[in-house]
């Protein structure tokens, strides 16, 4: 017996046995959070993206990240920040770092965190001493959200 939809509802992407629908965006949205926390699964309709548009986002990723970790009072502690660029870019650069995706809210989070963060984001970045400009100050936590 096939099982028939609400269409006035919204629901799970990633549940495979709930059927409950959702009246609201921001409940399924909620649902998601709750239940997926740890979701990074990549939807299948990304594409790759060329060698230069990759490196070019890169670049302009550095120079944002430069901006937003002066080393200043404001700048201490976690840091956390969104980038506006296409979806199969911000997957080209951070696809192994993505640690959740929301179907549901159409954003990637990836989060670096200790000691190791600068060489973690040097390293996806293809430039080591990206943090020379801002002196090597340390950072506890840096996230970045992709929407």
């Amino acid at each position: 017996m096939p099982m028939i939809r609400d269409p006035a509802k919204f629901y799970c992407s990633i549940c495979t046995r709930r059927t409950k629908g959702f009246k609201t965006r921001s409940g399924l949205q909620r649902h998601e959070t709750l239940k997926h926390i740890s979701y990074n699964k990549l939807p299948s309709h990304i594409q790759q993206i060329s060698n230069s548009e990759l490196s070019h986002l890169k670049s302009a990723i550095i120079k944002e990240l430069q901006k937003r970790l002066r080393n200043n009072y404001t700048a201490v502690g976690e840091q956390t920040f969104s980038l506006h660029c296409s979806e199969n870019a911000f997957v080209g650069v951070f696809k192994d770092h993505i640690t959740r995706y929301s179907p549901c809210g159409s954003f990637y989070f990836c989060s670096f965190k200790g000691e190791n963060a600068f060489d973690e984001i040097g390293q996806i970045l293809d430039d080591e001493k990206w943090e020379n400009v801002i002196m090597e100050r340390a950072i506890e936590f840096c996230s970045i959200v992709c929407t």
